[in-house]
Formats: C-alpha cells, structure tokens, sequence
C-alpha cells in the first residue's frame, strides 16, 4: 500500500533515501511535499470483494478472477513441480 506524505512542511531525502530533513543541503536533495508517495507499508494480501464460483468451477477459474482484478500477478508451476503464484 502507497504511503503518502501528510506533513505542512517539506522534507528532503538523501539520494540513497536512508535519511530525512527539514532543510536541504548538499546531502538531502530530494523533496516531498504534503500529498506525495514517500514509500510503501506492507500490507496482508486481499481481494477487494467476494470470491464467489458456482458449482463444477476450477481453481483456474478462481487464479484467473484474481489476477485479473489485481493485476501484475501470474501463476504457474516451475520446472520442479512447485506452484508459485
């Protein structure tokens, strides 16, 4: 999930983005203002809604509703047998 910046004063980030300040300088020259992504939170993986299939479904019919609401998702077995979604 985006995390967003909700702070009234700008902040700067260094290159590597290991450090935060108020202020820029020559080591803080990135700026993110109120309402910019400055990162991600992880979150548990959720389906936004109801998986519901009707009788005789396949697992196939369920993988294939997931990622095509999600998106950037793929599922598949690896040459050793293992099912990797």
């Amino acid at each position: 999930m985006l995390v967003k910046y909700d702070g009234l004063r700008t902040i700067w980030f260094d290159n590597d983005f290991r450090s935060i300040s108020y202020t820029q300088d020559a080591g803080h020259t990135i700026p993110f203002y109120n309402g910019d992504d400055v990162g991600y939170e992880m979150t548990d993986f959720t389906y936004p809604g109801e998986l519901i299939l009707k009788a005789g479904d396949t697992v196939v019919t369920l993988l294939d509703k997931i990622v095509k609401v999600l998106g950037n998702y793929e599922y598949f077995y690896d040459v050793e047998g293992r099912f990797i979604f």
